[in-house]
């Protein structure tokens, strides 16, 4: 094949990768004809050529430019808060410590903070077996808070679980010493520096590890719990209430109400057909000065807990299983009331550290 038709092959298809695919069709074919016509090359050259070019784009356009056009709708991997955060790990912890928190970002951790992670996306399967003096035997099946079934093998002087259960137990238990007794044994040997990540994205996630740490082995199955996020729908003044009114429509039946008259809350859940509004058990809202309101209503039919964000943009509906879990307590109250939790730093209100003290 001459130079000529290889040169003009080459030009079109880097122009039909790079700047668009018309022109780059024709201006090959325009080419080609034209060396065809001054006999620069032979038909049989230009055919051969032309044949690989519509190789080239059938691949181009089945493939490369879809993959493309994922790849340019997903953003930045990692976002500023993480890049930050997992840097002030590295030039501010022990090399020796290890980082807690669920699978997600263990690569990032080990690749970016360079810590040891409890597991990552590779190991997220992996059993956790260590030497253990028992006296119990065969498979152990402990029962806690939130219907949690802790799974443990006692066998050949061994103790087996499963890194995403003994993970996802620390995030949903309300009971801070199983959430230590559980992290002290992955801290490596001679070292007690251990630090857990409390993020953003757990919270949609949290079907996941309230999933896995409620899994049992009889029914096979666990039991899911969600935080709500809704987005604001609405605020409008009522002048008979001297109120403003927000709503947060969480079904074309459902919408959660908020009123704000002279400096106070109420919050309530309307539904279709009903005309009297459903009291919210518990709700948490901010005051001009930035300090939290923790409302409790009485006799309430609707159970859990409403945390509402200071600029009534969103609210974040808790069930009860999660009122009280460790991840709610770190991540939005920022570890408050915890003894062996200490809060360390935040990134962007998405990313926080605490620190784990072990007694001893």
């Amino acid at each position: 094949m001459k130079i000529e038709i290889v040169v003009i092959l080459i030009a079109a298809i880097l122009i039909t990768t790079y700047l668009d695919t018309i022109v780059g069709m024709v201006i090959f074919f325009a080419a080609a004809i034209g060396l065809v016509l001054t006999k620069k090359t032979t038909g049989r050259e230009a055919a051969l050529a032309a044949v690989l070019f519509l190789i080239f784009f059938q691949m181009s356009y089945l493939y490369y430019q879809p993959a493309l056009q994922v790849a340019r709708g997903q953003g930045t991997v990692l976002s500023d808060n993480w890049w930050q955060g997992l840097n002030w790990i590295n030039q501010n912890t022990a090399e020796c410590s290890v980082i807690a928190t669920y699978w997600d970002p263990g690569h990032f951790i080990t690749g970016i903070a360079r810590r040891a992670v409890v597991f990552d996306g590779a190991s997220q399967s992996n059993l956790f077996i260590r030497p253990y003096n028992y006296t119990l035997g065969g498979l152990v099946v402990d029962k806690y808070d939130a219907n949690i079934n802790h799974i443990i093998l006692y066998s050949n002087g061994n103790k087996t679980t499963a890194r995403i259960q003994d993970i996802s137990t620390t995030l949903l238990t309300a009971n801070e010493t199983l959430a230590v007794e559980i992290l002290k044994e992955y801290r490596k040997p001679g070292c007690d520096e251990m630090y857990y990540i409390a993020s953003a994205d757990l919270i949609p996630k949290s079907t996941w590890w309230t999933y896995f740490s409620t899994w049992n082995p009889v029914d096979k199955r666990g039991t899911p719990y969600v935080y709500s996020s809704i987005p604001l729908g609405n605020a409008r003044q009522d002048p008979t209430r001297n109120a403003v009114v927000y709503s947060y429509p969480v079904s074309q039946q459902e919408t959660f109400i908020l009123y704000v008259t002279n400096g106070t809350l109420l919050a309530f859940l309307q539904q279709q057909g009903n005309s009297q509004p459903l009291r919210v058990e518990k709700y948490i809202y901010f005051d001009e000065q930035g300090r939290g309101q923790l409302i409790t209503q009485e006799d309430a039919q609707i159970k859990g807990l409403l945390y509402i964000d200071p600029g009534f943009n969103s609210i974040l509906f808790i069930p009860p299983e999660l009122e009280n879990a460790m991840f709610t307590r770190m991540f939005l109250f920022n570890g408050a009331g915890l003894e062996n939790f200490e809060y360390v730093n935040s990134w962007g209100g998405e990313v926080k550290l605490f620190k784990v003290k072990f007694d001893g």
